[in-house]
C-alpha cells in the first residue's frame, strides 16, 4: 500500500511540475508578444519588422499549441478516469461484461496513447517556437541597431 501512495505522489508530482512549465511558456509566449508589440508601436512599417513578425508569428502559435497541449492534456484526464471506471465494470459505456470491459480498455488505452503522443508534439513544438521566437526577436533587434548606426546623429 505504502509503495502504491508513493507511485501515486510521484505521478502527482511529475504532473504538477509539467502543468507548471507548460503555463509557463504560455506565459512567457503572451508576455513576449505584448511586449514586442509595445517595443515597435511607435515605428513605421518597414522591411526591417520582418524578423519582428516571424517572432510574433512562433509566439502566437507557441501560445497555440500550449493551449491545445492544455486542453488534451485535460481530455487524457477524462479518459484515464473513464479507464478507471471500466476496468471496475462500472461503466456505463461497457457495463460490467468482461469482453466489452476489455474491447473498452483497449479503445481507451489507444485514444489515450494517440492523445498522449500529440501532448508530446505540441509541447516539443510549443518550446521549440518559442526559442525560434527569441531569435528572430534578437535579429530584428540587431538590424534595427545597425540601421539607427548607420542613420546620421543630429545634434541640437
Amino acid at each position: 500500500m505504502a509503495e502504491e501512495d508513493g507511485l501515486k505522489e510521484l505521478y502527482k508530482a511529475q504532473r504538477d511540475t509539467q502543468e507548471k512549465y507548460a503555463y509557463f511558456l504560455l506565459a512567457a509566449a503572451g508576455a513576449v508578444i505584448g511586449f514586442a508589440v509595445t517595443r515597435s508601436s511607435d515605428a513605421p512599417l518597414t522591411r526591417l519588422h520582418v524578423p519582428l513578425g516571424f517572432a510574433v508569428l512562433c509566439w502566437g502559435w507557441s501560445f497555440y499549441l500550449g493551449c491545445r497541449r492544455s486542453l488534451l492534456s485535460q481530455t487524457i484526464m477524462h479518459m484515464n478516469a473513464e479507464l478507471l471506471r471500466v476496468q471496475l465494470g462500472r461503466s456505463s459505456l461497457v457495463g460490467s461484461d468482461s469482453e466489452q470491459i476489455a474491447h473498452g480498455m483497449r479503445a481507451l488505452r489507444e485514444l489515450m496513447d494517440e492523445r498522449n503522443n500529440k501532448v508530446g508534439r505540441s509541447g516539443a513544438w510549443q518550446f521549440y517556437l518559442l526559442i525560434m521566437s527569441a531569435v528572430f526577436f534578437v535579429a530584428w533587434h540587431v538590424l534595427e541597431m545597425l540601421h539607427k548606426a548607420r542613420a546620421p546623429a543630429f545634434c541640437i
